[in-house]
């Protein structure tokens, strides 16, 4: 009886999962309730959306209007075959934009990024994303000492502005969030040749040879993310597809994808939602009763 039990509990959830999966056959996508704080919409000049980005700076006070909800929505609609416009959330680290809706009737927020963030837990999101993106674009793992060395550099104000590379990549530019099964995907606006990014806190401007990077390197902005009442996740890629989609340069109204002009790639991050976790953690404990009572 105990072995019949645990197997149709493992049944149970993976009906649920089937059942949950049909009814989701295709991507739905965020709907957008506020936006808290700065941001900026940046919308595709052609229907088919492809082609240049033009911006349109807002300020979030809360809940939005009709209209503003209808464009910010409208600038997420995308997927990672055709992501058009983004949402720009805060601009350089700070102070903090929330974007907070409900994806499939899950309660979702994405927020841009402070220095505490990447302080919290000795460093350890600027750590990890600095290791990950050596790793990830041939520069090997980082030793001890070099990695130090690094999220100094990380931190360290010495761009134009007194910026640090950290304020970089906290404003991410959201281009679509929309979940399919039980995987919400957000895409990324960012660089698909990401290598100036990564040489601003990888090299010594005092020492332009010993730097390592490589061109055409990868790496994406980073978007805080809360969804359905799981812990706060900071999400972030290293592997960019061509978004079709740019914005040129300050002053420059029109431009070519390789004129220094920006959202030339897009990032797909991912997260399992909730209901997934909670199916998937029901099955395996079916199982682990299971075979304990056999055994």
């Amino acid at each position: 009886m105990s072995v019949l039990r645990s197997r149709t509990t493992i049944a149970l959830a993976v009906i649920g999962l089937t059942v949950s999966t049909g009814a989701l056959a295709a991507p739905v996508a965020m709907s957008v309730d506020s936006i808290s704080g700065s941001y900026i919409l940046w919308n595709t000049v052609n229907p088919n959306q492809t082609g240049v980005l033009a911006p349109t700076p807002l300020f979030g006070n809360g809940v939005l209007s009709a209209t503003e909800k209808g464009a910010v929505e409208a600038a997420l609609a995308g997927d990672a075959a055709l992501p058009g416009g983004n949402v720009e959330l805060s601009k350089f680290g700070g102070p903090v934009t929330t974007m907070s809706g409900t994806v499939a009737g899950k309660a979702i927020t994405l927020s841009s990024l402070v220095e505490s963030d990447w302080r919290q837990g000795g460093d350890a999101l600027a750590r990890s994303y600095i290791q990950g993106a050596a790793v990830n674009n041939g520069m090997g793992a980082l030793n001890a000492a070099d990695l130090q060395t690094a999220v100094n550099a990380f931190f360290a104000p010495t761009l134009p502005g007194g910026r640090a590379p950290w304020q970089l990549v906290s404003d991410p530019n959201v281009s679509y969030v929309n979940i399919d099964g039980h995987t919400v995907s957000i895409g990324l606006a960012g660089f698909l040749d990401a290598s100036a990014v990564l040489r601003g806190f990888f090299c010594d401007p005092r020492q332009p040879q010993s730097c390592q990077v490589p061109d055409d390197a990868q790496v994406s902005e980073v978007v805080k993310v809360e969804l359905g009442g799981l812990p706060a996740q900071y999400l972030y890629g290293f592997s960019s597809g061509d978004s079709q989609v740019w914005a040129c340069p300050p002053n420059q109204p029109q431009c070519t994808p390789t004129e220094l002009s920006s959202y030339t790639g897009n990032y797909e991050v991912s997260i399992p939602e909730p209901a997934s976790l909670a199916l998937l953690g029901l099955g395996l404990v079916g199982a682990f009763l299971g075979r304990r009572r056999r055994a």
